[in-house]
């Protein structure tokens, strides 16, 4: 089912889980599933330009994590996993795990700010609540 106001969302920490930025776009008309993905490949772009090597992904879309892991589902030849797959490549080491909606808070709050439909990746400098 197609979402008419989707947003990509999502922030990058530490690996001892301090904040270091957060993001969100306005996607358009998408599912859930490609509004998740297009989440992922922000941060992995974000990730890259700060030359980051080794990366774990967190996502509360088991069918995103499948589509990335086993090509399984829908999208595994679609273009958005093309780029993660090519963005996953550049990295040393990456990990992608499914955790559930509820350890998910900050990310859906980042979803929630997005009020307009325009277009562009929005930075978040302060979390929006403690992590």
């Amino acid at each position: 089912m197609l979402n008419d106001f989707a947003a990509a969302r999502g922030f990058v920490c530490d690996h001892n889980g301090g904040w270091i930025i957060g993001y969100c776009r306005y996607v358009g008309n998408c599912t859930g599933v490609e509004a998740e993905l297009w989440g992922i490949l922000d941060a992995l772009n974000l990730l890259l330009d700060r030359s980051f090597e080794k990366v774990l992904i967190q996502t509360d879309s088991l069918e995103a994590v499948n589509a990335i892991q086993e090509g399984s589902s829908g999208f595994s030849n679609s273009a958005l996993v093309r780029r993660i797959h090519f963005a996953l490549a550049a990295l040393k080491q990456w990990k992608i795990q499914h955790i559930s909606r509820s350890e998910n808070l900050v990310a859906d709050s980042l979803a929630k700010s997005v009020r307009s439909r325009s277009l562009g990746l929005r930075l978040i400098v302060d979390p929006p609540m403690r992590i």
